[in-house]
């Protein structure tokens, strides 16, 4: 009987893998459909591209942009679409980077514009990996997390009327890692609307802050001196504030039970 459990659990994450790599290819073909429409670059423009891409360091993030600066210049709307599937595409999978794609957007659009793109794109990433999982992740995420979903999935349950602000506050606190709440929140039943917009909003600060440094890109000299303090306690006090309500929501149970039990107690005596 156990071998059997356990060939079919080997069966199904085979499956979820499969997946996601026609997944990660259809994205990648997307990807590589848009770049052939642009102009052909300068040899030389397109090494230093193709070595500083996905930009890792702020190094890498004035290198690229150095070679789109033209581009996007010209070519505003098929760029900004490349950086965006990029990014949808890395955090679909998880794939480290990201940070330095919001400096790139800042830097190549300003920091509105490219505030506007990563919130965006950041959130449909997510949402891409949610429904990824929601397909095909339960065996995987069974496998990785075992106790971690049971403990997950009866936070959830005790909090099913107050989803959203639990939601928001996972997403504005570093308590559980994205690519865990990604994977795991359709698993355990939150619906996708709420996942969504908590995720749109919960990592607004942090988006804000990379692509306002983008902006400002000759004004940082390493990726922590992103930590702006004012935004850093600014998630703080709204993640205070999206707890709130389910704190309260516990009390007034705890208090209904208590006054139930002393009623019940009473009518014995």
């Amino acid at each position: 009987m156990g071998g059997s459990k356990t060939k079919l659990v080997w069966r199904e994450i085979r499956s979820t893998v499969f997946t996601g790599a026609i997944v990660l290819a259809v994205y990648a073909s997307v990807f590589f459909g848009i770049l052939s429409t642009l102009p052909r670059m300068d040899e030389v423009e397109k090494l230093k591209l193709w070595a500083n891409f996905p930009p890792r360091s702020l190094q890498s993030v004035g290198a690229v942009r150095e070679v789109l600066i033209g581009y996007g210049a010209h070519y505003p709307v098929r760029v900004g679409a490349l950086i965006a599937l990029l990014y949808i595409t890395m955090q679909t999978f998880m794939i480290p980077g990201t940070t330095s794609l919001n400096i790139l957007a800042g830097a190549q659009y300003g920091w509105l514009v490219g505030f506007i793109l990563v919130a965006f794109t950041s959130t449909l990433g997510s949402t891409s990996s949610y429904l990824l999982s929601w397909a095909v992740g339960r065996p995987l995420a069974q496998a990785v997390w075992p106790d971690r979903m049971e403990v997950f999935r009866n936070e959830v349950a005790a909090r099913k009327n107050k989803l959203f602000n639990y939601m928001l506050f996972l997403r504005l606190t570093p308590l559980l890692p994205n690519i865990f709440i990604n994977v795991a929140s359709p698993i355990v039943g939150i619906p996708v609307h709420i996942f969504f917009l908590a995720t749109l909003l919960g990592c607004a600060p942090n988006n804000f802050v990379a692509a306002n440094a983008g902006a400002r890109l000759g004004e940082i000299k390493s990726l922590s001196d992103l930590s702006d303090r004012r935004m850093l306690l600014l998630s703080g006090l709204v993640a205070v504030a999206a707890l709130v309500p389910t704190l309260l929501t516990r009390n007034q149970q705890q208090t209904a039970a208590k006054g139930a039990a002393g009623d019940s107690k009473d009518k014995k005596e």
